[in-house]
Order: C-alpha cells, then sequence, then structure tokens
C-alpha cells in the first residue's frame, strides 16, 4: 500500500478514524499553542497524523503509551518547523476561526484570546511547551514528565511559574487585576 507514493503498512482505517478522532482535537490545540498560527498549526497536524500513518508499524507498547508516542511526533514536526523557519511565529488570526457567539461576545472573545495567545508567546520555549502539553493536549503531569523527560515535580513547578508568568504578563495588558 502506498500513501503519497510513501510505502504504508497496512493500518485498518477504522483504528486509524478511531485514533484520528481521539487526539485530533488535542495535537491541533497542542500545535497551535506552540505556534500561535491556526494556518501554521492546520499543516503541521496533517504533518503530524501522516506521520502516524507511515510510522504506525514502528510504534512499540512496551516502550510507552500511544499518546507518548504521538505527542514526541507532534513535538519533533514542531522542532523541525521552528529549525526550518528560524523560529519565526506569527499571530494566530483569529478572523478564520468561526463562532456561534453573538457579535459582541466575538469581539470580546477575540481579544482576550489574542491577549492570551500573545502572552504565551511570551513564555520561553519549555513554559510554552509544558502550557500546550497540559491544556492543549490536555496531558497529565506524569505524561508530560515522561515525554520531556523531567520529573512530576519539575512540570508541577514549571507550570505553577508559567502560570504566573502569564499572570503578570496579562495584568500589564491590562486584562487581569
Amino acid at each position: 500500500m502506498n500513501f503519497n507514493g510513501i510505502p504504508v503498512q497496512t493500518i485498518h482505517s477504522d483504528l486509524y478514524s478511531e485514533v484520528y478522532n481521539e487526539y485530533f482535537p488535542k495535537v491541533y490545540k497542542y500545535i497551535l499553542y506552540r505556534v500561535g498560527d491556526i494556518s501554521t498549526a492546520e499543516d503541521l497536524v496533517s504533518e503530524v497524523f501522516e506521520k502516524v500513518l507511515v510510522k504506525f508499524n514502528t510504534y512499540n507498547p512496551g516502550k510507552g503509551k500511544f499518546s507518548t508516542w504521538l505527542f514526541t511526533i507532534a513535538n519533533n514536526t514542531i522542532i523541525n518547523y521552528f529549525k526550518k523557519n528560524n523560529r519565526h511565529t506569527e499571530p494566530i488570526d483569529l478572523e478564520k476561526v468561526e463562532s456561534k457567539y453573538r457579535l459582541e461576545d466575538l469581539i470580546i472573545d477575540r481579544e482576550l484570546k489574542e491577549l492570551l495567545l500573545k502572552a504565551i508567546m511570551g513564555l520561553d520555549d519549555r513554559q510554552r511547551n509544558v502550557i500546550a502539553l497540559k491544556f492543549g493536549a490536555c496531558l497529565t503531569n506524569r505524561q508530560i514528565a515522561r515525554m520531556v523527560n523531567i520529573t512530576e515535580s519539575n512540570v508541577g513547578t514549571i507550570l505553577y511559574r508559567s502560570l504566573k508568568k502569564l499572570k503578570d504578563i496579562l495584568k500589564e495588558q491590562g486584562v487581569v487585576y
């Protein structure tokens, strides 16, 4: 079997659909938190799931959870993107995001999201990565610790300091009092 000209070991389409449906929102949010741009996040998520399809036969349950393997692929994809683009990121274009809110709510929501994303981009890479794994990918501190090779306690410390720094940044912007 070939996928875009790449030989692929057969993976049952139902299994792939199940993986995609379960992990797409988490992977998308994780990548969006890391890169700060919707279209880039969409492209990178597609790349991640293409790699999952192509490399599915290399996953070894004895080495760790599937989610850890998947988010390692996502993290490496982001790292490669940053290397190719000299770490250039652009602010999120929330005009492209559809909303079901009233116009006033949409404007307030968009402004808050822009401010939050700008604040997140003010964190260092390690802090942004842990925040993205925790809140974007909805991973536990234990899963994050295994993934980034630090202790659970260190994950908690990084999260605490990152959230405190985010609050300080948002205070400076007049968002939080």
